[in-house]
């Protein structure tokens, strides 16, 4: 059976439309049309600049064009975020406006039997009035709105209807040909880079890294078509595995793959026309206006470039400005989501942190986040004042974190004859000791702290919780802490995947 089409200006089909180009409004809005420094975090406040900007930028548009797409974007924003005070759903006015065929509005959850918000209206009452605090009095009227019905039922709380491709969402469940696909690669990446580059190859991870590959690629493929031949081919796959595996490691997103679904409509992922089919790609699902990006079609655009003045403009690492860093919001979405940490303590953090709460973490800041919600210690990378003290500090942290299954005492460092040097302490009572190797008075030896953390995980009989060491990328001028957060092993795999870190 064949669905019906909707008219190209049915309400229906409008709605859609105007739903399905949100995600592009909403990155046209941050990467393009307003300053660097906005607060681009859909909360309620940052309305205000947004109020501001329109305020001072709208009427010096003189480009038709421009003026239609700042509104439409900073409408696409706008409604995002009432939908998150009210909740409720995108919908369409049919009344015509100018020589439009109506107007997308925002519905507010049906429990608060509200009328339509109409952002276009909004944003151009703002401009008249010209006060500043029109955005603000809107949010203001939804929240006493929302307030007055959780007084009538106590726990209510408004639901937003999930708004594709801007909203996050779980990733889809891992598919067994992309995790063939990725023990593969993982298993060969050494034989790849010998065969590849000689042996002369650092797999850091490092976002530079992609301009070393980028320079092979264009070496070994003088056309597409010579490429496309090549496509399942070791290199090509294993330089398909690395260029996402920066992207993920360093943006915190995961590898998704869409298997061929005969059911699927034509042109959508799964279908045989769609790019999205059969193909291993990364995603950041859980991100709102999340990137994602297929490595091979990034590989193979890098011969389809056309250069300017001599000059190729775009390269490959250019990729990873359209993924959404990871910050403590996002974390403590995911924390809460796998129930390490309760939404009190999350709100509570982010409150301690409101003025960078939504803000970028390079790799090396993502499990300092761990450490701020509670799931992870830290052993210090520069000098210390006393190291006695400083791993008396870790490991009573460390048994913190179990909840009372595990207690340090009597920690001491002491000389021995066999190794020259041990750290000594009692778990629950049982002496354990550890051998140390110290360059230094004022550094910690991390290789024996790797090896130790471990006497404080729980009971494995009674807890499946241990202390995973956090790997990540370091970038230049990156901190050198160790750290080693708690988890299930089901929560260190999500950790993995959707945070960009190796959990050893």
């Amino acid at each position: 059976m064949v669905p019906e089409t909707q008219p190209e200006n049915s309400p229906q089909h409008l709605l859609q439309k105007w739903i399905g180009d949100l995600p592009y409004q909403l990155l046209l809005l941050e990467k393009a049309l307003l300053p660097e420094d906005f607060p681009f975090d859909y909360s309620p406040k940052s309305l205000d600049a947004l109020e501001a900007r329109l305020l001072e930028h709208y009427d010096s548009i003189q480009d038709p064009g421009k003026r239609t797409e700042f509104m439409e974007s900073a409408m696409a924003y706008l409604g995002e975020v009432l939908l998150g005070i009210a909740g409720g759903a995108w919908g369409w006015n049919t009344r015509p406006v100018d020589d439009l065929p109506g107007q997308p509005v925002v519905w507010p959850d049906r429990e608060l039997e509200l009328s339509p918000v109409a952002p276009m209206l909004l944003i151009s009452y703002a401009l008249r009035v010209r006060t500043g605090i029109a955005f603000a009095e809107e949010v203001e009227r939804l929240r006493q709105a929302v307030t007055a019905r959780q007084h009538a039922v106590p726990g209510w709380e408004p639901v937003k209807e999930h708004t594709p491709h801007v909203d996050p969402r779980a990733p889809l469940p891992e598919d067994p040909a992309l995790t063939a696909w990725l023990a593969e690669r993982r298993e060969t990446l050494s034989a790849w880079a010998e065969n590849a580059f000689g042996g002369a190859w650092r797999w850091n991870f490092h976002p530079d890294t992609l301009d070393w590959l980028e320079a092979v690629v264009r070496q070994r493929f003088a056309t597409v078509d010579e490429f496309d031949a090549s496509r399942d081919e070791p290199f090509v796959q294993g330089a398909c595995w690395y260029t996402g595996e920066v992207i993920r490691r360093n943006k915190g997103a995961v590898w998704q793959y869409i298997p061929f679904d005969p059911d699927a409509g034509s042109g959508t992922p799964g279908s045989r026309e769609s790019v999205w089919t059969d193909v291993p790609f990364v995603d950041q699902p859980d991100k709102r206006v999340g990137g994602a990006a297929i490595p091979l079609g990034c590989l193979r655009e890098l011969l389809l470039e056309e250069e300017v003045d001599g000059k190729r403009e775009d390269r490959l690492r250019d990729v990873l400005f359209w993924f959404r860093p990871s910050s403590y919001a996002h974390v403590g979405a995911l924390l809460q989501r796998m129930g390490m940490v309760s939404r009190e303590k999350v709100d509570s953090v982010l409150a301690e942190y409101a003025d960078f709460a939504h803000n970028e973490l390079t790799p090396h800041e993502v499990p300092d986040t761990l450490e701020a919600f509670g799931v992870a210690i830290s052993a210090h990378g520069d000098d210390v004042d006393d190291l006695e003290e400083s791993y008396t500090g870790i490991l009573e942290d460390a048994a913190a974190l179990t909840d009372g299954a595990v207690t340090i005492t009597d920690v001491r460092l002491r000389e021995d004859e066999e190794y020259g040097e041990v750290l000594e302490f009692a778990r629950n009572g049982v002496v354990v000791t550890q051998p140390t190797e110290h360059q230094s008075d004022d550094y910690l030896d991390h290789a024996a702290i790797v090896e130790f953390i471990s006497h404080v995980d729980p009971d494995p009989g009674d807890d499946t919780r241990r202390f995973y060491w956090v790997r990540f990328v370091r970038l230049r001028d990156a901190n050198y802490e160790s750290y080693f957060v708690l988890a299930t092993p089901e929560q260190a795999t999500v950790l993995e995947k959707e945070l960009g870190l190796e959990l050893r």
